[in-house]
């Protein structure tokens, strides 16, 4: 069975396991990297102790698990030195040339999964042998498979710069007549430029758009010297995708600015394929984010938005990624702003459709959740509770939407006793649950109190201790609020009954 990033303890009490960092990290090893890691300590050019190479063959026997009585230092150095009184020193020096072995053989398997790094390193040493016509054929083979990659990111331009510099150095070498060093100079320059345009470009929008920062919406408008050089300098290169994107990016993060958006989304959508797994989830991150900070700044059109990137996102196969099942979150969210956006139908038919693919633990909890989402949407609230009540959870994602929905179905289906004993159950919850963020818990209780106000108002209890149109007007105004258009949609019709 195969085994990976798992690390085991033994069962067996007392006795003197080995317990060390090199067989720490060989428990990492799946069992392909294992039996190859027992190639690479066979090879005398990497090692030339042969008690490393029958110390392998003892592992062998308790891998994955390296544990059991056989496995205690004593037996092990019995096996390895039949006769000799046991010795720590010696054991430790076996242990420790194992895991040099072990980080050696990581190193060399992640350099062999670079194919231009290999050719990169391998013409350094064509050109210092002066080999003219092997070094021209691994310089082609290099610049071919640069110009073949699909992802043309930042470091496709610094390995562009290295080949560059190869080639020169090389031709320098031959004394060729044929070359502008300083021309080659230039090139290479230009491409380190954009290397690192594209690297500063890309940390400054993950930290404008980290979760530290999701409901802090007041703009920055303080630029560093290193980000004004590199807001100039990408506007040199408009033919660079990599680069527009996180310079669009990293000017909406910065400006909140619609144009920046849309921008960043056309550059998208037509080159999607030019992008990495990652990038892709970035890019939906940061469009998403956008478009939820719209709608709690009172721009309820990009729930139209929001709702259609999800929908580009899943119909294009882009939502499990390297995970092979879709994240229940995920599944929510769709869910949530394809209602708020006015796509029941097409939301239903997700619901059931895409179920299959959630993973096992969580595919009960989201689907029950997700049914009760759409008979509140119906307006059947007794069925909405029934279904919710389904959900067994202790995810606090489940745990705060639950109970926003149960506030919802107590306000619409008017029951007064219920909905202020589940207003003080939000609020017990919300101030007992430690592992809330302030800034989220503060964000959650503002939509409590304005939902509690505004109960007070419909039923006429205490509607002369509140201003209407003061609470419509702080909500609207409100720059982190959950829920924004729910409560706005409920004030119209308050102001409906009122007229």
């Amino acid at each position: 069975m195969s085994q990976e990033n798992v690390k085991f303890t033994s069962i067996f009490p007392g006795g003197n396991m080995i317990t060390s960092k090199a067989i720490d990290l060989v428990g990492t090893f799946n069992e392909a990297e294992f039996k190859e890691f027992g190639l690479f300590v066979s090879s005398p050019y990497f090692n030339k102790e042969a008690v490393q190479v029958r110390f392998y063959d003892i592992m062998k026997k308790h891998y994955p698990a390296f544990a059991g009585r056989s496995f205690e230092k004593e037996k092990v150095f019995a096996k390895l030195y039949p006769g000799k009184k046991y010795n720590d020193g010696v054991m430790r020096n076996i242990l420790s040339k194992t895991l040099e072995l072990a980080e050696l053989y990581m190193t060399v398997k992640r350099q062999r999964k670079n194919e231009f790094s290999a050719k990169a390193a391998l013409l350094r040493e064509l050109s210092e042998r002066k080999m003219a016509k092997l070094f021209e054929r691994t310089e082609q083979k290099a610049g071919e498979l640069l110009e073949n990659s699909a992802i043309k990111d930042e470091q496709y331009y610094y390995d562009k710069s290295v080949l560059i510099n190869e080639n020169r150095r090389y031709l320098s070498n031959r004394k060729s007549s044929l070359y502008s060093s300083n021309d080659m100079l230039r090139e290479s320059a230009e491409n380190l430029t954009i290397s690192f345009l594209i690297s500063i470009l890309r940390s400054e929008t993950n930290i404008a758009n980290s979760n530290l920062r999701m409901f802090k919406f007041e703009k920055d408008n303080l630029l560093s010297e290193l980000e004004l050089f590199a807001e100039k300098e990408a506007e040199k290169y408009p033919g660079i995708t990599y680069l527009q994107y996180y310079y669009n990016a990293f000017k909406l993060a910065r400006t909140r600015d619609e144009k920046y958006f849309y921008e960043l989304k056309s550059i998208v959508y037509s080159s999607y394929d030019q992008f990495g797994e990652q990038d892709r989830k970035d890019i939906f991150t940061i469009l998403t984010n956008y478009c939820y900070y719209k709608v709690n700044k009172g721009s309820l059109g990009f729930r139209n938005e929001h709702f259609m990137l999800y929908k580009e996102n899943i119909e294009r196969g882009f939502y499990k990624g390297s995970r092979n099942y879709l994240d229940h979150i995920q599944y929510l969210n769709v869910v949530v702003t394809g209602l708020d956006a006015g796509y029941s139908s097409w939301v239903e038919e997700f619901i059931e459709k895409y179920k299959s693919e959630l993973d096992d633990k969580n595919r009960e909890n989201s689907y029950n959740f997700s049914r009760a989402l759409i008979f509140y949407h119906k307006a059947l609230y007794n069925e909405a509770l029934n279904t919710a009540a389904r959900v067994r959870s202790d995810d606090l994602s489940y745990k705060h939407q639950l109970k926003s929905l149960y506030l919802k179905i107590y306000y619409d289906m008017n029951e007064i006793e219920p909905f202020y004993s589940h207003v003080d159950s939000y609020r017990h919850f919300l101030l007992n649950e430690k592992h809330i963020p302030e800034v989220t818990r503060n964000v959650i209780n503002s939509y409590v109190n304005y939902a509690k106000k505004l109960f007070d108002i419909k039923n006429r209890a205490t509607e002369r201790d509140y201003d209407l149109f003061k609470i419509k007007n702080d909500i609207s105004d409100s720059k982190a609020m959950v829920n924004k258009s729910w409560l706005l949609e409920r004030i119209s019709r308050i102001e409906k009954c009122l007229r």
